[in-house]
C-alpha cells in the first residue's frame, strides 16, 4: 500500500474486512526525527461478539464523525460561535507592534509611585518620632494605652484588616523589660497614622517599635493578649536595626551532662534564633553530644549555610524540636570545627561582603568530661583560634549558659565565658593571627527567662553601623491579621542613639496588582523579582489574594526555564534598564508562551524581555513579549446593540423585579448579565476590597452602555467598554435559544469572557466579586485548543447544578487567524454529567447492547480525563465523577495506547507552589483514523479510539469478551507516584506527582527536574454569593425541569436537576418501581443519598453503609483467605518472570525496546513490568481482574506530610480524587519489589540508581456487584482481597 506521511498527525487507513492493511506514521509537534512507519496485517477479529462481516456494519471513524457533527451543531447553535465568530470578523481592529521598553517605563512608574507613597509614610512617621523625642527630653511622653484592655464598645470590625479595630487612636504593647518612664510617641502619632490610612489605599499596620520595648500599633487593636508580646525578636526589626547580611551556625549541646530541661531550654531558644532572622541572612543548626549532626532535610545543609527562607526555617525548626538526650558526653571542639567549616564553606562560594556579619551561638551547660576536663577546653579552644584565624577573625561568639535546676557550676560558666571572648592564651594557645578576635558575649538561661527578649536580641552584640535606609521585606504571613504583606520599615535615630524603627505594612495583593493583572495585550506578560533573582509574582503562581502562604522562595529562572534566559538574567540582575531578544525552539517552548503565539507554523520564536529596577527599592519589573515582530490586535471603539439590555450582574443592588433561582444563584431569564472581574478594573485591589454599592453599579451600567463616550470613567481599563459592546451580540441569539431549544432541559448557562476578564453569562446571574473567568480551566483549555470544540470536566458546579461538563470554544480577531494569540474571547456551555453519555446512547447505538457491561463508549479529552463512562452516570458505582482518568477507568486500553508513543506522550512539569514534579498524558488531537488493538491479534478485551473530529476529545469503545488482566500503577491514598526515580514512556501510571528536591542553600533543583517547564497556573477556587436566606425560600426556579413528570429513565436522563431514582435509601435494595426526582432527593439515583452540596446532605445510617460493604464484598472471609494465599503465589511467579523479562530487555535499544513493548494482545503471555496498576473499586468499570498497586504507609516525615496533604486534585474534590497529594519514601526498601513499577529502556543523562519503587500492599479487585453507594469517600478493606506486605519508610533525622 502506497505510504503516506503527514507532519503532526497520526495515520491509520484500513482496507476492507477480512485482511486490514494499517499504516502508521507518527510524528509530534511536526519533529520528523520522532517519526516512524509500521506496516501491520492482520486477520479480522471479532469486535462486538459478531460474525465476521457485522465488522463492516461498524466503523468508529463514522461513528466519531457523528459524534463531532452533534458537537458542532452544540457550539454553533446552542452556543453561538459561528454567529459571534462572523460578528468579530466584521469589527475594525487596530494593530500595534509591542515596544517592550516604553511599555516597561509605564509600568515601573505606576509600581514605583506605590512603593514611593508608602516610603513617604514611613519617613514622615519617622520624622515625628524623632521630633517627638525631642520633645520628650523636656516634657517626657511614657502615657500607655494597653491594646488588651480598649474596650470593645470602641471597636469595630473592617474587612481590611480582618478583625475589629478602632481607626482613631493606636494601643501599645510591651515587653518583660519596660521602664516606666520609656519614651512613647503614640498619642503624638494618633492623627498623623489616622492621615496615612485615610489617603493610601493598601496600608494595614502602621507601627513604631521602640528600642526601650514598647511597640505601638495603629489602627489600635487587641492582639497576643496572653503574656507580653516582645517585637525586637521580630525579623523586621532585626533587618532594620542590624541591616547587615549575617551568617549563623546555632549549636544546641544535647550530651550526656545535659539534663531534658536544659535541652527544652536549648531547643526553644534556637526556635526564637531562627524565627527572628530573614531571607538576607544564612543560618545552620547543628546538634552536638560524641559527634555533630546536621540537618539531613536537605544535604546542602552537610556543607553550606541556607538563606532563612519559610522552607529553610520549617525543616531546621522540624531538625531542632527532633533533638533528643545524649548519652555520650559533649565534644565541644567537634561542635565549632564544623560550625567554622560552614561559615567557611559558605564565604568560599558566595565571596561575601565585608559588612557581613558571622557569628556562632552556642547554646550549653559548659559540662565537659570529668576525666579531662581541661584538655577538652584547651582543645576546643585551639579550634576556635584555628579555625577563626582563617576566616582573619571576624567570627563572633555568643554563648547560653542552660541552668541546671538553678543551680549553675561557676567552672562551666567560665568555660563559657572563655569561648566567647575566644580567650584561648588562658589555656596555653597561642593567637597566631594578627588581627584581634572579635569578643561576644555569655549570658545565663533558665526556666524563667525570657528567651525572646534575651536570646531574640541576639543581635545587639553585633555592630551597629547606623545604617539609616528603608527595607522592604519580602511577603510574609500577617500575623496581627490575616493575608499576605509586604512591611517598608526605617530605623528612627536621635544621634547616635536608636530609638527604635517605624513600618507600614502592605497588602500584598494590592502592591502587586498591576502586575498580577497585567494585560496589555495576549502576547505579552510581566513578573516582579527582587535583586537576588528570587521571584515575587509571575504568570503562573497563584494571585496574591488567593494565597495563603508566602511563594516559595524560587529563582526566575526555574519559571522562564527556556534556552538563553541565563544570560537573560544576568543582565537584569546587572543593569538597572535593558532589553534582550532570544530565540526559543518550539519543543523548548513554555505553556504561558505556546499561549501567545500568533504564528505557531515556525520551528522557533522570539521573546522580548524588557525591564527595569524599580526606583529606590530592591525590585525590578519585566515584561515578557512573545513573537515582539507580529502586531497585536485591538478591538476600535465599538457600540451596543440597540436590542440589547446592560444588566449588571448584582441583581441583589438592582432590586431586579423578575429575580428568580438558578439552582443556588440569584438569577433572572429576561437578559444575562455582565459581570466585571477584577482585571477589568485599573485598580484590581480596590475593586477586590471594598463593597459594591448601588450607585456605583449604576455608575459602571452607564459608562458601559454609554455611545456617546460622554460619560466618565468609573475606573475600568479602557478596553473594557468595546469588550461589554461586543460581547452584547450574543444576546438576541442565546435569547431565542431559550425559546426555542430542544435541549434547555440539558444546559445549565451559557457565557462568554474576554482577556480583560468581562463575563456575559446566561442566564443572568450574580456572582462572586473574586471570580476570574481567565482563570478557569474552560478558558484556559479553550485558549489552548484554538479553533477545537474543548472539553472539561466533569466537575461539580459551584451554582447548585450538579456534575456538569463544559465545552468551550475561541473567538478569534479573524476566523482566518485561529492561533491562541489572536483570541479576543471564549464562548463557554454547561451541561449536565450526563448529557453527553446520553449523546452516546442515542447516536452509537453498538453503546446501549449491554448497558455498559461489556461493550463500553467513552468520550476522553486530550488530557485523557474521561468526560462520558459508564461509571461516571452509574448509580450504583462509588461517587467519584471527577479527574477520572483513563489510567483509572481502562487500563486495558491505557497500556495499549502508551505504545503509541507519539500519540500519547507522559509530560512533566515543575509546580513550586507545592514543590512537585507533575506528572500528566498530552494526547495528539491531530490523530487520523482509529487506533486498536485489533490488528495484533485476538484478545479477551478489545479496543477502538479515534478523535472526535473538530474537538479536542476522543471517542472509544471498549468490548470485553471476558476477565483480562492489566497493570496501571496508581496510589489509591494519594497523589504520589509509585515509583519517583523513574518515568518511562510506555510504563502505564495514573497521573501523579512526585516530590520536586530543591537545594535550599543555592535555590537551584537538586536532581534533573530543572530540564521541565514550570507548570500553568492552578486554577482559582470558586466560592457562592450569599444571598439573603428569605429570598431563597420566597424565590422560583429560573427554570423547572418537571422531573416529576418524567416516568421513563429515557425521559429523565441527564435533565437538569432530575436524577432517576432506582436504589433504595438502605443504597441497596432496587426500587420496584423507579421514578424520577429533584437531585436532592436522590443524589446519584440513590433514594436519601448524600448530595456533595454541603447544605443539601442527606445522612444515612451507619447501618446502610455497612450493610452495604456487606454487600459488595466479593467473596467471605474463608474464600478471601484461600484466594489471597493464592493471589501471594501469582506474584511470586509473576516477579520470576517479570526479572526475566527485564534482563531480556535492559540492553535494548530505546527504539528496539519500543518496537518490542509488551501489547495488550500478549498479555496473556507474559507480563510486563510496565504494567502495573492501582485503582480504585471501579464499578462496573470493566469487568476485569486487576492487580492495584497500594502505597502502605507507616510513618511520615513531618516535613513531607505538610508538603503533600491538603490540596485536592481539584477544586470540588470532596476526598473522592485519586489525585490528592501525598509523598514518596525517600528511602527505597532494600528488598525487590514483585509489583516493579516499569522497565528502563531509556537512555540516562544522569548517573542514577534505578531503585525499586516503595512496597506495596497487593489488592484483588471483585467483580461488579449491582448494589453500591455511590459517595462513599475512601476505599473500605471489605471490598478487596489484601495480600500483607509491609512496608517500612525511613525518615529524615529532621
Amino acid at each position: 500500500m502506497a505510504s503516506q506521511r503527514r507532519a503532526g498527525s497520526v495515520l491509520l487507513s484500513r482496507v476492507s474486512p477480512p485482511v486490514w492493511s494499517i499504516h502508521a506514521a507518527f510524528c509530534w509537534n511536526n519533529e520528523q526525527a520522532f517519526c516512524w512507519t509500521g506496516l501491520v496485517v492482520v486477520l479480522c477479529t471479532l469486535m462486538c461478539c459478531a460474525p465476521c462481516n457485522a465488522e463492516t456494519e461498524f466503523s468508529i471513524l463514522e461513528e466519531a464523525q457523528v459524534l463531532a457533527n452533534q458537537m458542532k451543531r452544540l457550539s454553533t447553535e446552542e452556543l453561538g460561535v459561528f454567529t459571534m465568530q462572523r460578528i468579530f470578523n466584521s469589527f475594525v481592529y487596530t494593530e500595534r507592534n509591542s515596544n517592550g521598553e516604553t511599555e516597561v517605563q509605564l509600568l515601573e512608574k505606576k509600581i514605583r509611585e506605590k512603593f514611593n507613597r508608602y516610603l513617604d509614610v514611613v519617613n514622615r512617621n519617622k520624622q515625628v518620632v524623632e521630633a517627638s523625642y525631642t520633645a520628650h527630653l523636656t516634657s517626657p511622653l511614657t502615657a500607655t494605652q494597653d491594646c488588651c484592655t480598649i474596650p470593645p464598645s470602641m471597636l469595630d470590625f473592617d474587612g481590611n484588616f480582618n478583625t475589629n479595630v478602632s481607626k482613631t487612636i493606636s494601643c501599645d504593647r510591651l515587653s518583660t523589660t519596660v521602664n516606666s518612664r520609656a519614651f512613647n510617641p503614640g498619642r503624638d502619632l494618633n492623627s498623623v497614622l489616622a492621615d496615612n490610612l485615610k489617603s493610601n489605599p493598601g496600608i494595614k499596620w502602621q507601627y513604631f517599635s521602640s528600642e526601650e520595648g514598647i511597640f505601638t500599633v495603629f489602627p489600635a487593636h487587641k492582639f497576643r493578649c496572653k503574656g507580653t508580646y516582645e517585637h525586637r525578636s521580630r525579623p523586621v526589626y532585626v533587618s532594620a536595626v542590624r541591616p547587615q547580611p549575617k551568617h549563623i551556625v546555632v549549636i544546641v549541646d544535647h550530651g550526656a551532662s545535659a539534663t531534658e530541661t536544659q535541652i527544652q531550654i536549648a531547643k526553644d531558644a534556637a526556635q526564637v534564633i531562627l524565627n527572628s532572622i530573614d531571607e538576607h541572612d544564612k543560618i545552620s543548626m547543628l546538634a552536638v553530644a560524641d559527634a555533630v549532626r546536621t540537618c539531613s532535610l536537605d544535604q546542602c545543609y552537610k556543607a553550606f549555610l541556607s538563606p532563612a527562607t519559610s522552607e529553610t526555617k520549617r525543616k531546621m525548626s522540624s531538625f531542632i524540636s527532633n533533638i533528643k538526650s545524649s548519652d555520650s558526653p559533649t565534644q565541644h571542639a567537634l561542635g565549632f570545627q564544623k560550625a567554622f567549616q560552614l561559615l567557611q564553606g559558605t564565604h568560599n562560594v558566595t565571596r561575601q561582603k565585608s559588612n557581613t556579619d558571622m557569628v556562632i551561638i552556642y547554646l550549653s551547660s559548659g559540662i565537659t568530661s570529668r576525666d579531662s576536663s581541661e584538655d577538652d577546653k584547651k582543645a576546643t579552644l585551639r579550634v576556635i583560634n584555628m579555625e577563626n584565624g582563617c576566616l582573619n577573625n571576624t567570627v563572633m561568639i555568643l554563648t547560653y549558659a542552660l541552668m541546671n535546676e538553678g543551680v549553675t557550676g561557676l567552672k562551666e560558666l567560665a568555660f563559657l565565658r572563655d569561648l566567647a571572648e575566644q580567650n584561648s592564651a588562658k589555656y596555653g594557645v597561642r593567637n597566631r593571627a594578627s588581627l584581634p578576635v572579635v569578643k561576644g558575649s555569655m549570658m545565663v538561661l533558665n526556666q524563667l527567662s525570657n528567651l525572646e527578649t534575651t536570646v531574640g536580641r541576639f543581635y545587639i552584640n553585633l555592630p551597629n553601623r547606623m545604617i539609616d535606609v528603608a527595607i522592604f521585606s519580602l511577603p510574609y504571613n500577617d500575623e496581627m491579621g490575616e493575608g499576605l504583606i509586604m512591611t517598608v520599615v526605617r530605623p528612627c535615630y536621635f544621634g547616635n542613639l536608636l530609638l527604635g524603627i517605624v513600618g507600614v505594612d502592605v497588602n500584598l495583593a494590592y502592591i502587586l496588582e498591576d502586575v498580577t493583572y497585567y494585560q496589555d495585550s495576549l502576547a505579552s506578560y510581566t513578573f516582579l523579582i527582587d535583586n537576588k533573582g528570587y521571584t515575587l509574582m509571575h504568570p503562573s503562581l497563584s494571585r496574591p489574594y488567593l494565597l495563603s502562604e508566602p511563594p516559595l522562595h524560587t529563582d526566575i529562572t526555574h519559571y522562564e526555564n527556556i534556552p538563553g534566559f541565563e544570560l537573560v538574567r544576568q543582565n537584569i540582575l546587572s543593569l538597572s534598564l535593558g532589553s534582550q531578544v532570544i530565540a526559543v525552539p518550539v519543543n523548548s517552548s513554555l505553556s504561558w508562551h505556546m499561549n501567545r503565539l500568533r504564528d505557531a507554523s515556525q520551528e522557533a520564536y522570539n521573546v522580548s524581555y524588557a525591564w527595569k529596577l524599580i526606583q529606590d527599592t530592591s525590585f525590578i519589573l519585566c515584561i515578557a513579549y512573545v513573537q515582539p515582530e507580529i502586531p497585536v490586535k485591538h478591538l476600535k471603539n465599538l457600540n451596543t446593540v440597540p436590542s440589547s439590555k446592560l444588566l449588571y450582574h448584582r441583581l441583589d443592588l438592582l432590586g431586579q423585579p423578575s429575580a428568580c433561582l438558578h439552582f443556588k444563584h440569584l438569577a433572572t431569564v429576561e437578559s444575562p448579565t455582565v459581570m466585571l472581574s477584577a482585571g477589568s478594573f485599573s485598580s484590581p485591589y480596590e475593586h477586590l476590597s471594598q463593597p459594591e454599592t448601588k450607585r456605583m453599579v449604576e455608575h459602571y451600567t452607564a459608562y458601559l452602555s454609554d455611545n456617546t463616550r460622554l460619560i466618565a470613567n468609573p475606573g475600568l481599563k479602557s478596553s473594557v467598554r468595546n469588550e461589554v459592546m461586543a460581547t452584547s451580540h450574543v444576546t438576541d441569539e442565546w435569547m431565542t435559544q431559550m425559546e426555542m431549544s430542544g435541549l434547555n432541559s440539558y444546559i445549565v448557562r451559557r457565557y462568554i469572557a474576554t482577556p480583560n476578564g468581562v463575563l456575559r453569562i446566561y442566564p443572568g446571574s450574580l456572582m462572586d466579586k473574586a471570580f476570574d473567568p481567565t482563570r478557569r480551566q474552560w478558558y484556559l483549555h479553550a485558549v489552548a485548543n484554538p479553533g477545537l470544540i474543548t472539553f472539561t470536566g466533569p466537575y461539580l458546579d459551584v451554582g447548585g447544578a450538579g456534575y456538569v461538563v463544559t465545552i468551550s470554544h475561541t473567538i478569534h480577531a479573524s476566523s482566518s487567524q485561529m492561533a491562541s494569540g489572536y483570541a479576543v474571547a471564549v464562548m463557554g456551555i454547561d451541561f449536565t454529567l450526563r448529557y453527553f453519555y446520553k449523546v452516546l446512547l442515542d447516536l452509537l447505538p453498538v453503546c446501549n447492547q449491554d448497558r455498559g457491561n461489556k461493550i463500553r463508549c467513552f468520550i476522553m479529552e486530550d488530557r485523557g480525563y474521561l468526560v462520558a463512562h459508564p461509571t461516571l452516570i452509574d448509580p450504583k458505582g462509588h461517587a467519584p465523577v471527577e479527574q477520572q482518568h483513563i489510567t483509572h477507568k481502562e487500563p486495558l486500553v491505557a497500556n495499549d495506547i502508551l505504545n503509541h508513543p507519539n500519540f500519547v506522550k507522559k509530560n512533566l512539569c515543575n509546580s513550586f507552589s507545592d514543590r512537585t514534579v507533575q506528572r500528566f498524558y498530552k494526547f495528539n488531537t491531530s490523530i487520523i483514523g482509529d487506533l486498536t488493538n485489533l490488528v495484533h491479534g485476538s484478545h479477551c478485551s478489545k479496543y477502538r479510539l479515534t478523535r472526535i473530529p473538530g474537538t479536542n476529545a476522543f471517542a472509544g469503545i471498549v468490548n470485553e469478551t471476558c476477565d483480562s488482566l492489566a497493570f496501571c500503577a496508581c496510589s489509591m491514598v494519594d497523589r504520589l507516584c509509585l515509583n519517583c526515580h523513574r518515568m518511562e514512556q510506555n510504563e502505564c501510571e495514573c497521573p501523579c506527582e512526585c516530590p520536586l528536591e530543591v537545594n535550599e542553600c543555592t535555590g537551584s533543583l537538586t536532581n534533573a527536574e530543572n530540564r521541565n517547564p514550570s507548570c500553568e497556573v492552578h486554577q482559582d477556587p470558586l466560592s457562592l454569593t450569599l444571598i439573603d436566606p428569605s429570598l431563597q425560600d420566597t424565590l422560583p426556579q429560573c427554570i423547572n425541569t418537571r422531573c416529576n413528570q418524567r416516568f421513563t429513565s429515557g425521559d429523565c436522563f441527564g435533565v437538569l436537576d432530575c436524577e432517576w431514582c432506582v436504589v433504595d435509601s438502605d443504597g441497596k435494595t432496587h426500587l420496584h418501581k423507579p421514578y424520577c426526582a429533584l437531585q436532592k432527593e436522590c443524589f446519584g439515583g440513590i433514594v436519601g443519598a448524600r448530595s456533595p452540596y454541603v447544605d443539601d446532605m442527606g445522612i444515612l445510617s451507619d447501618e446502610v453503609i455497612t450493610l452495604n460493604m456487606i454487600k459488595s464484598a466479593p467473596v467471605g472471609p474463608v474464600a478471601g483467605g484461600i484466594m489471597g494465599c493464592i493471589m501471594v503465589l501469582v506474584l511470586a511467579v509473576y516477579a520470576y518472570r517479570h526479572q526475566i523479562h527485564r534482563r531480556s530487555h535492559q540492553h535494548m535499544s530505546p527504539l528496539a525496546a519500543q518496537e518490542m513493548s509488551v501489547r495488550m494482545s500478549n498479555l496473556d503471555n507474559e507480563r510486563d513490568e510496565r504494567d502495573e496498576d492501582s485503582h480504585e473499586d471501579r464499578g462496573i468499570m470493566s469487568n476485569t481482574r486487576f492487580i492495584a498497586a497500594v502505597i502502605e504507609r507507616r510513618s511520615h516525615s513531618p516535613e513531607r506530610r505538610r508538603r503533600y496533604w491538603g490540596r485536592s486534585g481539584t477544586e470540588s474534590d470532596h476526598g473522592y480524587s485519586t489525585m490528592s497529594p501525598q509523598e514518596d519514601s525517600e528511602n527505597p526498601p532494600c528488598n525487590n519489589d514483585p509489583l516493579s513499577a516499569g522497565v528502563d529502556v531509556g537512555n540516562h543523562d544522569e548517573d542514577l540508581d534505578l531503585d525499586t519503587p516503595p512496597q506495596t500492599a497487593a489488592l484483588l479487585s471483585h467483580k461488579f456487584h449491582p448494589y453500591r453507594h455511590p459517595h462513599h469517600y475512601s476505599l473500605h478493606p471489605s471490598h478487596h482481597l489484601q495480600a500483607a506486605v509491609t512496608v517500612h519508610t525511613v525518615d529524615a533525622e529532621c
